[in-house]
């Protein structure tokens, strides 16, 4: 089953809404959202940040919504850490979460000697390491015209306080929201799905054979 994969923010007024994130727009958990569930969604969290119920989001309350947000993820990674839920980090779950990153870095040791040890010797060489070391290069290239890429569209973004008076109305939001499901939905299928709207480009080489 495909997998959701929405995480989106629409930067307002130095403020940040955020319009849909991840499985919680996915509704009825069936792996992918729906135009209705996406809209669902953003309403839902126009009405949790609109605190005062007047219809409109100040900076204040984008401000707001933004630290209790922050705050929460805070709360979830240290509930992460706290396994016996008694409210304190302990030198042993300390540990045990050290342990886990040194597992994974051990981990990502073998994936490399698997991939680049091509005499199967047990370590790199420095020939080795060097065909290692252009792969990487090569990568971080295309990091960086991605990078160019998002920058170069953020000015393409909607607009949400679409009248400049510094609030951002529920129509606006609204407005904001349908436009940015319709970028999002590459194939104009009316469903998201994992990878969909977050390149644009196609395949890797696509845009630079062009």
């Amino acid at each position: 089953m495909k997998r959701t994969f929405l995480t989106t923010a629409l930067i307002a007024s130095g403020g940040a809404l955020l319009i849909a994130a991840g499985p919680k727009a996915d509704l009825n958990q069936d792996g992918q959202v729906t135009k209705a569930e996406f809209t669902q969604s953003a309403e839902s969290r126009f009405y949790a940040t609109d605190t005062n119920g007047d219809g409109f989001l100040t900076e204040e309350e984008r401000k707001a919504h933004k630290d209790a947000s922050r705050e929460d993820r805070k709360d979830k990674r240290f509930a992460e850490l706290d396994t016996n839920g008694d409210g304190l980090l302990s030198r042993a779950e300390i540990e045990a979460r050290a342990d886990e990153r040194e597992a994974r870095k051990d981990a990502r040791r073998k994936e490399l000697l698997q991939k680049f040890d091509t005499n199967l010797d047990g370590e790199l060489s420095e020939a080795e390491r060097t065909v290692m070391k252009a792969e990487r290069k090569e990568k971080w290239a295309e990091k960086k015209l991605e990078w160019k890429d998002r920058r170069a569209k953020r000015g393409q973004r909607p607009k949400v306080d679409a009248n400049d008076d510094g609030l951002i109305s529920f129509e606006e939001h609204t407005a904001v929201t349908e436009q940015l499901f319709a970028r999002m939905d590459a194939n104009g299928d009316g469903v998201l799905t994992k990878g969909e709207g977050k390149k644009r480009r196609g395949r890797r080489g696509d845009k630079r054979g062009r």
